[in-house]
């Protein structure tokens, strides 16, 4: 017997579903295709935050409810799996069609949806590793649809943090006398990789060492949602055959992104989530990139416990940093406000 994925309501204490919440699991199209979005809220009248997940591939409707409780009491939490990935993978998906112009314009097609269903003018968007691509991208091409950017994780130069990622892990695996370490990656040498089972080596050292999740790794969280209604047995399946997928078509399209080169400026305020430890995209090009970018409001927020993953590695203080962002937000909104009612007042004058 298949059960179907679905996603738990909001309750009160006698068991009644919250009359003003939202928790659904549903399929929209986007780009021509059908994909799914998870969208969970105890009140509809919370702002909106968009997720783009990582990977590619990493699709995070399966899991990501677990770590998000507390957001879901402050915002409308949504996440999307992209297209070729976890619930929106398909063996029938044209692989032409996996593009980073084609990502960026479904999560803007995503966008004009949840903010016209919810009767918004502009909501959060954060994007997490190879997604903060995808986010700062659209936050550059659509800054009038969004309220803040928040990179977590954030890829910037991706060519120059795959050598600064090699580079980090051998030297602790000759520091640390790893010897089996140092021959794989002696062996695989120095990216650009020849092929993807060459990244995959050096990606289960930095793992182990810690690079990517400070304590545990990928499948800790991964682990969370074997059990979620939210994923079937067969969403699993379409999980790891769409990581696959998406990495082998995508993968060489990121590898050649430098978003030094892509963005100078963005018109929206910029946060950036930086886990002190995370050496897959490395924390000094996220921290060289903030300091480089021209922005109405921008900040460089260190996770002191955390890797390549802070909003699941440390989700209590990152919700922290989220309701200082809406705070921050809503402060600048009127203030603007404000600047503008008295510049028309003068010009009456």
């Amino acid at each position: 017997m298949m059960f179907k994925s679905f996603t738990p309501p909001y309750r009160d204490q006698k068991r009644k579903k919250i009359t003003s919440s939202i928790a659904v699991l549903e399929k929209i199209p986007l780009g021509g295709i059908s994909q799914s979005v998870l969208i969970r809220s105890r009140d509809t009248k919370h702002p909106l935050l968009l997720f783009i997940h990582g990977g590619p591939g990493h699709a995070q409707i399966g899991f990501a409810r677990h770590y998000q409780e507390e957001l879901e009491k402050h915002f409308i939490v949504v996440n999307w799996d992209q297209r070729g990935s976890g619930k929106s993978y398909s063996k029938r998906l044209d692989p032409a069609s996996l593009t980073i112009e084609q990502l960026v314009a479904d999560a803007h097609e995503l966008i004009i949806y949840l903010l016209k269903r919810f009767g918004q003018k502009k909501l959060f968007l954060a994007g997490h590793s190879w997604g903060s691509i995808v986010a700062a991208l659209v936050a550059k091409q659509y800054p009038e649809l969004i309220h803040a950017y928040i990179g977590i994780g954030q890829m910037t130069d991706v060519e120059h943090g795959e050598m600064i990622s090699y580079q980090m892990v051998l030297i602790y695996a000759r520091q640390n006398e790893k010897f089996f370490a140092v021959r794989a990656l002696n062996r695989i040498g120095y990216p650009p990789y020849r092929r993807i089972r060459d990244l995959l080596v050096q990606r289960k050292w930095l793992s182990k060492f810690g690079g990517d999740v400070r304590k545990g790794s990928l499948f800790s969280f991964l682990r969370r949602g074997l059990f979620s209604r939210e994923y079937t047995l067969a969403d699993w399946w379409r999980f790891f055959q769409g990581t696959r997928f998406t990495m082998k078509h995508l993968g060489p399209k990121i590898m050649q992104m430098n978003l030094f080169n892509e963005i100078s400026e963005l018109k929206v305020p910029a946060y950036f989530c930086v886990g002190r430890y995370d050496y897959l995209s490395p924390f000094e090009l996220q921290e060289k990139f903030c300091e480089q970018l021209k922005a109405p409001k921008k900040d460089l927020i260190w996770f002191e416990n955390s890797a390549h993953c802070p909003h699941f590695e440390e989700p209590s203080s990152f919700l922290v940093v989220l309701l200082r962002i809406k705070e921050e937000t809503a402060i600048l909104k009127r203030q603007t406000l404000s600047h503008t009612l008295n510049l028309k007042g003068a010009l009456l004058q």
